[in-house]
């Protein structure tokens, strides 16, 4: 499998950003997609934040692998199309074993010019796998060179990121089981909020 690395660079001055695999921490995994996107983890932390994360973005008290994760077939629908301007590549999507069960995923590129973005999508199955280990850990704060922030999306909690020049991310959590990210790398946030738009994520939370 061919492994690449998430487009978003999240490096401020005096800030220690880890980009880490966060896939099988403790156990083996399997894909069934030659080509696909290994999703990352991002932890922040900063001597300047203060504030802490909202109740109620945590990672669900559901008993891990009490559902079974949708297949990554189920979730590549889920994926946008191309906004105006933009071509995307074919998605691609992958299963993972972890423990006595298993968490997907699926993912699109897009590019614009200059500008390239990334959709995933995952199903954690409850377990904290993927962007699901980071959730918790991000902070709210604001420097000169970008921020994180916490908002909502479609009703459900979710990050925003800025990273100067032009790096753009958000996560989004839907019933602490499914998370959604979009990057968006050399382009605006008009660009991130036309593919932040463009899922459905009623529909996803409707998955069983």
């Amino acid at each position: 499998m061919i492994v690449k690395t998430s487009p978003l660079k999240l490096i401020f001055p005096a800030l220690v950003v880890v980009l880490g695999i966060c896939l099988c921490m403790t156990a083996g995994c399997t894909s069934d997609s030659s080509d696909t996107v290994t999703p990352e983890a991002t932890t922040a932390a900063t001597p300047a934040a203060t504030t802490a994360p909202a109740a109620g973005t945590t990672v669900s008290g559901a008993a891990k692998g009490s559902v079974t994760a949708v297949p990554f077939a189920t979730l590549i629908p889920f994926l946008p199309d191309a906004p105006a301007g933009w071509t995307a590549d074919e998605p691609a999507g992958a299963s993972w074993t972890i423990e006595d069960g298993q968490w997907t995923w699926a993912t699109r590129e897009y590019s614009k010019d200059d500008a390239r973005a990334t959709v995933l999508i995952q199903d954690s199955a409850y377990y904290d796998v993927g962007y699901w280990e980071s959730w918790n850990s991000f902070i709210a704060f604001e420097t000169t060179e970008g921020y994180y922030k916490q908002n909502k999306v479609g009703g459900y909690p979710a990050w925003e990121v800025f990273t100067k020049p032009a790096s753009y991310g958000t996560w989004v959590g839907v019933n602490e089981r499914f998370m959604v990210y979009i990057s968006v790398e050399d382009g605006s946030k008009q660009d991130l909020d036309a593919f932040v738009n463009a899922i459905n994520y009623g529909g996803l939370a409707n998955l069983k």
